[in-house]
């Protein structure tokens, strides 16, 4: 069977809420972002065993998102400053395929800049609530 196709990460598209249950917008100039599923994984070994043994806990999915601030729109700010978190949808490519990540979060935002730098903007999201790959 060969291979499926790989896809190229220029073509990804993120969305968001301002707020919780609000209406998703894809967030402007982004340049990349991660998602991290990864699970707690409880030690369970004991006494005569082999080899460590470990339970699955519950997942700990969270993520980042870094790209080019928009001087015309606040809305990462805003969100960031949502007391009931945001809504976040990923698409790791919007080309022939329509696999996405979705859940809520909550978001911390940060600018930077310098005299040799755009002018960026960077997240970090924590899962708040249960997330879904579609």
């Amino acid at each position: 069977m060969p291979n499926p196709p790989a896809w190229h990460g220029k073509d990804g598209l993120l969305y968001m809420s301002k707020t919780r249950g609000g209406p998703l917008t894809a967030v402007a100039l982004l340049s990349e972002w991660s998602l991290d599923m990864a699970t707690d994984k409880i030690e369970t070994t004991a006494l005569t065993d082999t080899n460590k043994t470990y339970v699955q806990g519950l997942r700990d999915t969270k993520g980042t998102l870094s790209g080019f601030w928009n001087s015309l729109d606040d809305s990462m700010f805003d969100a960031a400053e949502s007391p009931d978190g945001v809504d976040i949808l990923i698409y790791p490519t919007t080309v022939t395929t329509t696999t996405s990540f979705k859940g809520p979060a909550w978001l911390d935002v940060s600018i930077k800049g310098g005299v040799n730098a755009a002018v960026t903007i960077d997240g970090t999201f924590t899962a708040n609530g249960s997330w879904t790959r579609v």
